[in-house]
């Protein structure tokens, strides 16, 4: 039950993710008011974003500015971006975000086929650590270079930020669902009660 529920909220979550830029095509007041809902999660620049554009064929996904190494200031207020004549609205949470979030409901769908989903033993830490330092390094060498720290400029790309994220992501949802097991463990004995 702690893993369907588990499952369930990941996929309401990354379903939601969609809603912002979708509303935003009809209402652009009311999309802004949702992607304010979602700022505490992520700081939502543009330049490091996918948007969500419309076409005359349809709908499509693509990075909302062009990823050409450089870092744009200030743009985590901009909601909307156009490419090739097309209007897209971005996610409410950056492409690195996007790859955690949609490569953890990934790695829980995925789960089961590994790992008996009521197993409580916890994967040793250092394969998290592991997948993590794709994203330490990525995201904190262009931290560094935000910062003018480092001699030269790094801007990672939107491709760079979704591989990575997913890398993490896919990996926490090893270490999550077992976690939440021995929080949450409906089959753990009680202990006997002590007079």
């Amino acid at each position: 039950m702690t893993y369907a529920l588990c499952l369930a909220a990941i996929f309401i979550f990354c379903a939601s993710l969609f809603i912002p830029p979708f509303i935003s095509f009809s209402d652009e007041e009311a999309g802004a008011k949702l992607y304010s809902l979602f700022s505490p999660l992520c700081h939502q620049k543009l330049s490091r974003s996918s948007c969500i554009f419309r076409d005359s064929l349809g709908y499509y996904i693509n990075d909302c500015t062009p990823q050409d190494g450089m870092f744009v200031p200030n743009d985590a207020g901009q909601i909307s971006a156009m490419r090739n004549g097309d209007l897209g609205y971005k996610f409410p949470v950056c492409t690195r975000d996007l790859g955690i979030y949609f490569a953890l409901l990934l790695g829980m769908a995925a789960y089961p086929l590994v790992r008996k989903i009521d197993d409580e033993n916890v994967p040793p830490a250092i394969y998290l650590v592991i997948a993590l330092i794709p994203i330490g390094l990525d995201g904190g060498v262009q931290f560094a270079s935000d910062l003018g720290i480092l001699p030269f400029v790094y801007e990672s790309s939107n491709l760079s930020r979704l591989v990575t994220g997913a890398i993490g992501g896919f990996a926490a949802a090893f270490y999550l669902i077992p976690l939440l097991m021995n929080i949450f463990s409906e089959s753990r004995p009680s202990k006997p009660k002590t007079r």
